[in-house]
């Protein structure tokens, strides 16, 4: 279980301080370096997408025959299932493409990155490779944002790139409970920022839809607005009694299935356990035929 933190209201001292700190020196900001995902992680996205994808090809003239011939029955389930199956094949397309194309290469003078720029849907074909001189690097931005509701919020972090031109680069987003070791966005911010001398600027904790994240729409309203620490502390506090009603519902249910088994039922554990309680079982003696 993990739970948001709320850094909005240490926003405003954070920025100051990330905007005064000195140049750091040595292995941050001299020589090359290379941010991409191992060839141990493409490879095996890579068959991992090969193995599933006749199973998936096979789908459409499958349910297209069953329709074409008038199988209705199980046809529904099929369907059903081709739609999980596709959105599970785009999930892996995206991290085989991620794996394949995104990489950070610090150079002496510019920054090479190749980083999806699109939202959504469309992330996997909106890759851009530029190079961009850290003498026009203005900032670097970084926010928070909170996904999802009572059930299970999550936190992600996002950092991008401000030009002196007023344009922007994305760099990307990582879960701060489970940072991608291969392209840890906010760590390659920090030292974008560093190489470039410029600051850091926090943005705090905002709120954000997860469909509408996922379907590329721009945040309005009341998503671009920082979330206020109480509202962070009552999301956590629903969090954790939505998960305890959940355990002891789960709880209760697998006590009563084991307790209605004991009386009706005579294989499996509800025998064992009916052996536990009831004490050793009576063996009679064996039958002699007369």
């Amino acid at each position: 279980m993990v739970e948001a933190t709320s850094g909005a209201e240490n926003a405003p001292q954070k920025e100051t301080a990330m905007a005064s700190r000195p140049k750091p020196t040595g292995a941050l900001t001299e020589g090359r370096e290379r941010f991409q995902a191992g060839a141990g992680r493409t490879i095996s996205f890579s068959l991992i997408f090969l193995l599933l994808l006749p199973f998936f090809v096979s789908l459409g003239p499958m349910l297209f025959w069953r329709v074409s011939q008038g199988h209705w029955a199980g046809t529904v389930g099929l369907a059903i299932l081709a739609v999980a199956f596709t959105a599970i094949m785009y999930l892996i397309f995206v991290e085989l493409i991620f794996s394949i194309r995104s990489r950070v290469v610090f150079g002496e003078k510019t920054v090479r990155l190749s980083l999806p720029q699109g939202r959504g849907l469309m992330s996997p074909f909106s890759y851009e490779l530029r190079d961009i001189p850290y003498e026009d690097i203005a900032a670097i931005e970084i926010r928070r944002e909170v996904y999802g509701g009572t059930l299970a919020p999550v936190m992600m972090k996002g950092a991008r790139i401000r030009l002196k031109d007023g344009s922007y680069y994305r760099l990307g987003y990582v879960n701060e409970a489970n940072v991608d070791p291969c392209l840890p966005f906010t760590e390659i911010g920090e030292k974008i920022a560093a190489r470039a001398d410029a600051e850091i600027i926090d943005g705090g904790d905002v709120r954000r839809s997860a469909m509408k994240k996922f379907l590329g729409l721009m945040a309005v309203g009341r998503e671009v607005a920082p979330i206020e620490p109480e509202e962070i502390k009552a999301l956590n506090a629903r969090h954790n009694l939505m998960m305890t009603i959940m355990v002891g519902s789960l709880v209760l249910l697998v006590g009563l299935g084991i307790a209605s088994e004991r009386d009706d039922s005579h294989i499996g554990h509800a025998a064992l356990l009916g052996s536990i309680w009831s004490g050793p079982a009576t063996v009679p003696p064996p039958s002699t035929g007369r």
